[in-house]
């Protein structure tokens, strides 16, 4: 080796500490360079030892960038073997010249992920087993479940919304066999769907609108339905004035709602039990036809009473019923649910009470007659009774505002009939001139 190479030698080595884009070639040859200078150059030449080595008063020579005992003098050389010498030198010489950071090497192997199988127990009678299942098991993309595990947890919001809905222990059951139908694909065959429109029955105020937005959301979410639109609509949305323009009305509807639902709430009032109404029959027809055209594309939801669905909307068009397979049943709430309900409405909205425990059942009990329409009622009543208590804390301390008391329930409750006996005198006079 010359005196220039050897010279140059460990800088030659150092600067490889910094290399990350050499070839592999270039890494063969510079082990080779080491291997060839380390068998055939004095341990001690200071060529050897480079230009940037240093002596010391001892005559010791160093390397200014790394010192290092390579550069030992003759007395220290015998107590230390060549081999730890190298060994050493080694050390402080290394650098990383792992394929990974060659952009021309061959690109790793890399492993697939290993496949787990997870077995989870799928006994599931309430809304809530579901919930449980969920809140116990993580979803892992390497893991295969017996369950659709990933569509649970898309939809475990929506779940918890269902489940915390005041009473309709009937109607969950009914909602979680639809569910479990759908999640498993079982209304899917060959070339072929079900239908997935669906019934509400109840009275007014039992939630059949925010049922149907769950339902929604919920099947959008695991691919039943593949958005999720929700449009709700009444009889003026789809009924026109003249002949033939009913169908049109009806049918931008339909196209509007394409990829989710179509809610008609009170759905009766389409058709007419005494009457043949060529509008609403036009529409009816409309409607049916759109039930089996894009049953892969649409849910319809229609709600209302279960004796006049009967009687007017299904009576129209016979075809109507064999479509809607899914019919749920909203009992009417008791005395303590209307009382959680209203509860429930005064928190949502961060108001409180003054006194909880004088909020009793037995307040909604002797009024369950008056409060007909259940849901709706409460939504009244609560609004009566913020105008009362607004009125008891006038210039009072502001620590007084929005905690309701039982006066201001009894207050509200009077206002609530006044109201509720002129709109039901209004009505009365107004079938006189019919």
């Amino acid at each position: 080796m010359s005196d220039k190479q050897g010279v140059d030698f460990i800088e030659y080595l150092d600067k490889y500490r910094t290399v990350r884009h050499c070839r592999y070639n270039d890494y063969v040859n510079i082990l080779n360079l080491i291997n060839e200078n380390y068998h055939f150059n004095d341990i001690n030449d200071k060529n050897f030892t480079g230009v940037t080595a240093k002596k010391d008063s001892r005559d010791n020579y160093y390397h200014t960038h790394s010192p290092s005992l390579w550069n030992a003098t003759t007395t220290q050389k015998d107590k230390i073997s060549i081999d730890t010498l190298y060994t050493i030198w080694q050390k402080n010489h290394e650098t990383d010249i792992s394929f990974n950071l060659l952009p021309t090497a061959m690109p790793p192997v890399v492993e697939p992920d290993k496949i787990y199988n997870v077995v989870i127990d799928a006994k599931i009678n309430t809304v809530q087993d579901l919930i449980n299942i969920v809140e116990k098991n993580e979803y892992y993309a390497n893991t295969s479940y017996n369950i659709d595990l990933k569509s649970l947890h898309c939809i475990k919001e929506d779940l918890i919304n269902l489940n915390n809905m005041i009473g309709m222990e009937n109607l969950k059951k009914s909602i979680l066999d639809q569910l479990l139908y759908f999640i498993q694909e079982l209304h899917v065959g060959k070339q072929v769907s079900e239908f997935k429109h669906t019934v509400l029955c109840g009275l007014p105020g039992t939630g059949k609108t925010e049922i149907a937005k769950i339902l929604g959301v919920m099947y959008s979410k695991i691919g039943v339905l593949k958005s999720n639109i929700f449009k709700k609509v009444t009889r003026n949305d789809l009924i026109a004035g003249y002949l033939g323009q009913t169908a049109i009305k009806t049918k931008k509807v339909i196209q509007e709602s394409l990829g989710g639902v179509l809610f008609i709430d009170e759905a009766y009032s389409l058709a007419s039990p005494e009457q043949s109404d060529i509008y609403s029959k036009e529409c009816l027809d409309t409607i049916c036809e759109a039930l089996s055209d894009h049953k892969d594309n649409l849910m319809v939801i229609i709600a209302g009473y279960e004796e006049e669905l009967e009687e007017t909307f299904f009576k129209t068009n016979r075809g109507l019923e064999s479509r809607f397979i899914w019919r749920f049943k909203m009992d009417p709430y008791n005395s303590l649910e209307m009382m959680k309900i209203f509860k429930k409405k005064v928190l949502e909205h961060e108001w409180n009470f003054e006194k909880e425990d004088d909020i009793k059942e037995k307040w909604f009990a002797d009024k369950k007659e008056i409060f007909k329409h259940f849901g709706r009622d409460m939504e009244l009543l609560f609004t009566y009774t913020k105008i009362s208590h607004s009125r008891r804390i006038y210039g009072k301390d502001k620590e007084c505002r929005k905690k309701i008391s039982l006066d201001d329930m009894n207050e509200g409750y009077e206002t609530f009939l006044k109201n509720r006996k002129k709109k039901t005198d209004n009505q009365f006079i107004h079938t006189l001139f019919i």
